[in-house]
């Protein structure tokens, strides 16, 4: 029906509302859609980063695993080659797994292992053995085994009876002493039960045995020789089993020589022991071990040769021309603890100067030169080289090696110390002693100067020997003379230095022998001695000509130094004017018993002689003429002819003045021509010279008997 009030609507009108909701609805539709979209993107996204993140894990696990198979590759060969290197130790015999090297072991059942030592079956006496064996790598279970009543007696017991059968037993029972023998206070409970002794006998056996095992494997290879182009290849297979199989029982038998050696090594610890062990040859199985390539066992040959080799007999003993080969050849080896052990070995052999002629022979000067760049050898090397330098041809011979010495030169320079080492300064010393070496030394090597540099700045006695031992040498004076004045260097004036440093090394004695030793050396043309005078020379040298002053080397070097300044005529004018004369004069007297002293005086107071003005001087203030003739009496031929030379020139030359001394000295003379016409005389005018100087006969029993101390040379 039809309601006025609800009036029906236009069938071809739209309800705005509707029109509304529609639009309404279109928009969260589009909302929606756009939704949708963004969330398909974000899902894709999602997507692509998962497969992205899987394709990396997957890559880090593929990488993963190649590492993986890599390392487990390394662990398969690591363990095939241990299992190889065991299998060669047991002889080539296929392992059974891998076994501990050795089994657990209790302290408190020791007494079930002591009773597995008396099985009759071998294994279970080694199981036993190796029970004792690990307990004794514990120190502190040594004490409680040492108290056992039995058990050291037994195992040596077993070691001695059955060392030929197992070997694995020998090593096990010898490592178990060893444990014992590092220390000192087992050593009278091993000697009580004999282990030392046994252990001896083991050693004795396998030495024997490789002696043995060697001449058959080497007879076997000349036999194989012999067949030269003959030879098959069944010969060529069996001897290369029976090279290897030489080879693993050699592998096997080291390591038994090496834990005897050692144990023996301690025990010899006591010097009558050691003495046992020499009286049964050991020194002479020792350096039949040299031959070896284990190192292990070298160096326990090694330095039980270095224990042996300080006693004279051993030394002789063991030092063959082979055994001194083979240790020359181990002073290179590569392991730095071989090459050590054989250079002290070398080095106590050296004491023995026809062992240093031999070792010279087989070129050890060349390695040691070569091995002086080590500074690990340095220090044996240099001590090595000090005993070959007391050989004249050795030093000769490292003449010619022209970086050693440069070498040794640079070695002094950089000395870190003020002193220079003793070894290192010692071996320069005697090799300057020698004309060709000092020369080289000063000519080859451009750190000379700075030697003396040193020299001045430290103070060192014995570098500054060095100094005057090449100064000694004409050749090499001169060529150092030159180095040192040269415009490179600019030393001249290093004379000077010297005479300017020696006042201040009176209370140095050794030092200062050496200053003027150096000075005495200097005998070159040209040398400016009026300056060196002027700058206190002369000072010094009456200083310490005083009587009773200085040492009686002091004196000597101080004299020829005078003799020196005396060949120059404008210095030996200070020497006139000083009180050096009188003083030279005294030392005469009170020297006479040294022959050496002596003849230097006779000789300086001849230079003295040579020039007019000091000779006039010098016979003025001195009684030179009658104390010289007493000296010509002398029994020594070198000072006879020094006093008969000084008193011919002082008759040659004496003035007016010098009449009186002209006819004491021709009566003189007269009376060493005529000796015994003069004795007969003598008697019969009581001894009186005709000289009227002195008396030849002092003593009334004849003149057989001179008191005179002037007659004692």
């Amino acid at each position: 029906s039809y309601s006025p009030s609800h009036p029906h609507p236009h069938p071809h009108r739209r309800n705005p509302l509707s029109l509304v909701a529609e639009m309404l609805s279109r928009q969260e539709q589009a909302m929606y859609q756009q939704q949708q979209q963004m969330q398909m993107r974000e899902q894709q996204m999602r997507e692509q980063q998962m497969r992205e993140y899987q394709v990396r894990e997957q890559q880090m696990r593929e990488q993963q695993m190649r590492e993986m198979q890599r390392q487990q590759q390394q662990q398969q060969m690591m363990a095939a080659g241990r299992q190889s290197q065991m299998e060669q130790d047991r002889g080539g015999r296929p392992g059974k797994g891998h076994e501990p090297i050795l089994p657990d072991a209790d302290i408190h059942r020791v007494d079930d292992y002591q009773e597995e030592l008396y099985d009759d079956v071998m294994e279970r006496k080694v199981q036993g053995a190796k029970r004792i064996l690990r307990l004794c790598t514990d120190t502190e279970n040594l004490e409680l085994l040492a108290e056992h009543e039995t058990l050291l007696g037994v195992l040596s017991r077993e070691l001695k009876e059955n060392s030929k059968r197992s070997f694995e037993l020998s090593v096990a029972v010898v490592s178990a002493f060893l444990c014992f023998s590092h220390f000192s206070q087992f050593h009278p409970i091993l000697k009580q039960h004999q282990c030392g002794n046994v252990v001896m006998r083991v050693f004795e056996y396998e030495c024997d045995r490789y002696q043995v095992r060697k001449q058959d494997i080497e007879r076997r290879i000349m036999r194989f020789q012999e067949l030269a182009g003959s030879a098959t290849s069944d010969d060529k297979k069996l001897l290369a089993k029976d090279e290897k199989k030489y080879r693993i029982q050699l592998s096997r038998q080291n390591k038994l020589l090496h834990v005897a050696l050692m144990a023996l090594l301690d025990v010899a610890e006591e010097i009558s022991t050691e003495r046992k062990m020499v009286n049964r040859k050991i020194p002479l199985l020792l350096v039949q071990l040299l031959d070896r390539n284990n190192d292990e066992l070298l160096l326990v040959a090694l330095q039980f040769i270095k224990k042996l080799s300080v006693f004279e007999e051993n030394k002789d003993a063991m030092a063959t021309n082979e055994t001194l080969q083979r240790l020359v050849q181990l002073a290179g080896h590569q392991n730095v603890r071989i090459a050590l052990l054989a250079l002290r070995i070398l080095y106590n052999f050296s004491f023995d100067e026809d062992i240093r002629s031999a070792l010279i022979e087989l070129n050890i000067v060349k390695l040691l030169v070569d091995l002086l760049r080590n500074p690990p050898f340095r220090h044996i090397v240099l001590r090595l080289l000090y005993h070959f330098s007391m050989n004249e041809g050795c030093k000769s011979l490292l003449g010619y090696h022209l970086d050693g010495l440069v070498m040794l030169i640079q070695l002094v320079v950089h000395f870190p110390e003020t002193r220079v080492g003793r070894d290192l300064v010692a071996l320069v010393v005697n090799l300057s002693t020698h004309p060709r070496t000092a020369e080289v030394m000063v000519r080859q090597s451009e750190l000379f100067p700075q030697v003396l540099l040193r020299v001045l700045k430290t103070r060192d006695p014995l570098l500054c020997k060095v100094i005057r031992h090449c100064s000694s040498h004409p050749n090499a004076m001169e060529l150092m003379y030159e180095l040192l004045a040269s415009e490179s260097v600019r030393m001249s004036k290093w004379m000077h230095e010297f005479v300017r440093m020696a006042p201040s090394c009176v209370d140095n004695p050794d030092l200062l022998v050496e200053i003027l030793g150096t000075l005495a050396n200097v005998t070159l043309p040209g040398i400016p001695w009026d300056e060196l005078c002027e700058a206190g020379l002369i000072d010094l040298l009456t200083r310490l000509l005083v009587p009773g002053f200085s040492e009686d080397d002091i004196v000597l070097e101080c004299v020829m130094l005078i003799g020196n300044i005396a060949m120059h005529p404008e210095a030996a004018t200070y020497v006139a004017g000083s009180r050096l004369p009188g003083l030279m004069q005294q030392i005469l007297l009170e020297k006479r018993d040294d022959e050496e002293i002596v003849v230097q005086l006779l000789y300086t107071f001849r230079c003295l002689m040579l020039f007019d003005e000091v000779r006039e001087v010098v016979l003025g203030e001195t009684e030179l003429a009658p104390c010289i003739m007493r000296f010509a009496r002398a029994t020594s031929s070198a000072v006879v002819e020094q006093a008969s030379q000084t008193l011919q020139l002082i008759a040659d030359h004496a003035g007016d003045g010098g009449a009186e001394w002209t006819e004491q000295i021709k009566a003189f003379q007269f009376e060493q021509h005529n000796a015994e016409w003069c004795r007969f005389l003598a008697r019969d005018s009581a001894g009186l010279s005709p000289g009227g100087y002195y008396y030849y006969n002092d003593s009334p029993t004849g003149p057989e008997h001179h008191d005179d101390p002037f007659a004692q040379f």
